[in-house]
């Protein structure tokens, strides 16, 4: 169970950190506004990089949100469910989360992989930024993602054989 705790952690703390980029994203969008319709002269970089810093906030913070059950749940259902089955329901929808997240994570990788050695870049903007950084960023997030999971669905296991659940 360290390990579950360590992922927990990193998932954590990554999230934590992510949360400081809302402000530049807020402060950057906030900069284009004034240059874009107050002094008539927009960036040709600021759309790209605030939708970059948004992608990388959102996967980045999956393994957070995860982690701290802030995902959307079905709670007129879930909150209905006896404890021991709120486990067998978590174990099916975890699993099915697993696979999800690993075929998201795998899947990434290789995006990422091919973003890197052709040098992609975002050739439909004028800024012409390149891709693999957010695309590498997007391929830990969703590693990060599938290892929460992975860690909830334990838990979710050796709940189910805990002796709180079985009295219930």
């Amino acid at each position: 169970m360290k390990f579950l705790n360590v992922i927990d952690k990193i998932n954590d703390t990554t999230g934590r950190c992510m949360s400081f980029f809302i402000p530049v994203l807020a402060g950057l969008l906030v900069f284009e506004l004034i240059l874009r319709y107050i002094f008539k002269s927009p960036t040709t970089w600021a759309h790209d990089i605030t939708q970059m810093l948004f992608g990388a906030t959102y996967m980045l913070g999956a393994g957070y949100t995860l982690y701290h059950n802030a995902h959307v749940n079905m709670d007129m259902f879930y909150s209905r469910f006896s404890a021991r089955n709120k486990l067998r329901f978590d174990i099916i929808t975890g699993a099915l989360m697993v696979v999800f997240t690993f075929v998201l994570s795998w899947k990434s990788v290789f995006m990422a992989y091919e973003s890197i050695i052709f040098k992609e870049t975002l050739a439909a903007s004028a800024f012409d930024p390149p891709l693999y950084p957010i695309k590498t960023v997007f391929a830990l997030g969703c590693f990060l993602f599938f290892l929460q999971a992975a860690a909830k669905l334990t838990k979710a296991f050796s709940g189910i054989y805990s002796d709180d659940t079985n009295k219930k």
